[in-house]
């Protein structure tokens, strides 16, 4: 039976283990792992697989108005993206949000973006964050602490930032490796999701972008969609705890190698997927 088989068919398994932590979980669904897979290699690259911006989550842009969404890729640069039609309207909504995710501004960048919007927009991101009771309005509705409101979404977005920053010095891996045209993972690779699925449980306001990559054999679009497979595998593993709305999954096939030479070593580090948390 292959490994897509066992991931499938252990949801049933772990579904029915009610009471279990999910550290336990994780033991469980290792046990349905032939040990004796080769391990996928696990290379240090530098540390730079860690996402530090302090943008929008991506259900924050969602809930922007379209007027909001051009004014804040206007404000990144991304004016060159925007797509209207003939009646003004915006016709890549999905492409600006994750160009916006995307552009990786930091914090000094956030509160820029944040005084951009309108009052409503701001009171919805304030709703989402669960500081409702931060707003303050006058007798005719109006936002009063609009400051105020900003500077408590940065500190969150501060705070943010220092949880995944000591995760990431966790020595837990953040880049996966995949053998020549294939999107299996193997024990030691679980591993490393089962760390990422418990930091996102304990984080439930905390997202991930995953990003798959491919060497640079075959063609360009076979390679997109192979590092998009990749990334769905890793996806797959942490959907059996119920995280799949709060993953991205962005496949750039080719196109980012970590080294640009035509050799095993160069192959080996490019066929990958990387974890970003913002």
């Amino acid at each position: 039976m292959s490994k897509k088989i066992l991931l499938l068919s252990s949801v049933i398994f772990l579904s029915s283990c009610v009471g279990n932590n999910i550290s336990e979980l994780g033991d469980k669904f290792l046990d349905l792992i032939n040990p004796s897979d080769a391990a996928t290699e696990q290379v240090d690259l530098g540390g730079g697989a860690m996402d530090e911006d302090g943008g929008f989550t991506i259900n924050e842009l969602e809930q922007l108005s379209n007027d909001d969404l051009i004014a804040i890729a206007e404000e990144k640069g991304l004016e060159d993206l925007i797509i209207l039609d003939a009646d003004g309207n915006l016709q890549n909504r999905d492409q600006i949000i994750n160009a916006i995710i995307e552009s990786g501004d930091l914090l000094d960048g956030k509160t820029a973006e944040l005084e951009l919007l309108e009052d409503d927009a701001l009171i919805e991101i304030v709703n989402a964050k669960g500081m409702g009771d931060l707003i303050k309005l006058d007798a005719d509705g109006n936002l009063e602490n609009k400051d105020e409101l900003i500077q408590a979404l940065m500190d969150d977005a501060a705070a943010m930032l220092a949880i995944i920053e000591n995760f990431k010095n966790s020595g837990v891996s953040f880049v996966l490796y995949f053998s020549y045209d294939d999107t299996e993972i193997d024990e030691v690779s679980t591993r490393a999701i089962i760390e990422h699925a418990n930091f996102m449980q304990d984080n439930p306001s905390i997202n991930l972008r995953l990003e798959g990559h491919a060497d640079e054999r075959g063609t360009r679009e076979y390679n997109l969609a192979l590092g998009e497979n990749r990334a769905l595998s890793v996806k797959e593993v942490l959907g059996l705890y119920n995280l799949d709305d709060r993953i991205l999954v962005v496949s750039y096939g080719e196109e980012s190698p970590v080294l640009v030479e035509s050799n095993e070593l160069a192959w080996k580090q490019n066929r990958r997927v990387e974890f970003f948390y913002y």
